[in-house]
């Protein structure tokens, strides 16, 4: 047989999404595990059918420990109103075939969401991400915040976790940049969470557990001086969520905005807010 390489050990253990959808783009993203201190390059496609024959868009995209092996591309000219698959590459491994769909233009009778909020790793299963799976006929999966909770063992809503086998990682309430990778890590690792990736866009605004309880402009009432420094570890949560999360835009700290738009043809304009640091 052939010689192992170092690409043999990557694996995409946090699955496939995609999100923000446009009239002709969208955005990919993955997580390529294994990797450690090295840039990787990967391959990626989207094709209008699942076994990824008609390829409508490929190219290449850049990771490394800088944005926790996340990878986020924003791939353009798709065609509009389009259901489409895509999948990421490196080496010989390949990501699972995700699904999702671009905006559509000018007449539209309807569109269909499922909306959800307030995912709580700890408390209990993602039922409804299972649920929302298994629908064929969504144009997007709408979630309005507290996409994750920030607490630490012991604290609010963790008191099945031991039952349930959903201990918190970290162990610790979320401070550090670190912590809130390993946060939003674990709940893209949860089955039903890969399910409903792979099978919509999301279009996701934060509320105050992606950053702390009750957050707002300047501070929170769960951040004491124990805590550090807000802005810093707001601008932490916030990184965090950008590199985990497939949405568009990048992170800059406390003057990052969420405010965006989509419009369904002539039916509807979805307006997405940030009524938390803004």
């Amino acid at each position: 047989g052939r010689a192992a390489s170092a690409s043999d050990l990557y694996e995409f253990r946090h699955g496939v999404a995609s999100g923000d959808p446009l009239k002709d783009a969208v955005i990919l993203w993955t997580r390529v595990s294994n990797a450690s201190g090295e840039s990787l390059k990967l391959n990626w496609q989207v094709a209008r059918d699942e076994a990824m024959s008609d390829i409508v868009a490929s190219g290449v995209a850049k990771t490394d420990a800088d944005r926790d092996y996340t990878v986020k591309v924003d791939a353009r000219g798709l065609p509009s109103d389009a259901l489409l698959y895509y999948r990421f590459a490196i080496g010989d491994n390949v990501s699972p075939v995700g699904r999702t769909r671009t905006l559509p233009a000018g007449s539209v009778d309807a569109a269909r969401f499922a909306v959800v909020s307030c995912s709580n790793h700890p408390y209990g299963f993602f039922h409804a991400y299972r649920e929302i799976a298994g629908q064929d006929d969504l144009d997007a999966v709408i979630h309005l915040g507290d996409y994750i909770y920030e607490y630490g063992l012991g604290e609010y809503a963790t008191e099945m976790a031991q039952t349930l086998g959903r201990i918190t990682e970290p162990l610790n309430e979320l401070r550090s940049l670190d912590d809130y990778r390993l946060r939003h890590a674990q709940y893209k690792a949860d089955a039903d969470s890969r399910a409903m990736h792979a099978r919509h866009p999301l279009i996701a605004v934060w509320d105050d557990h992606e950053l702390v309880n009750d957050t707002w402009r300047t501070g929170a009432l769960e951040h004491g001086e124990d805590d550090g420094d807000f802005a810093t570890r707001i601008g932490a949560a916030v990184r965090a969520y950008f590199e985990w999360m497939p949405i568009r835009g990048t992170a800059d700290g406390l003057e990052t905005s969420i405010f965006r738009s989509f419009r369904y043809g002539n039916l509807l304009k979805l307006v997405m807010l940030d009524t938390r640091l803004y």
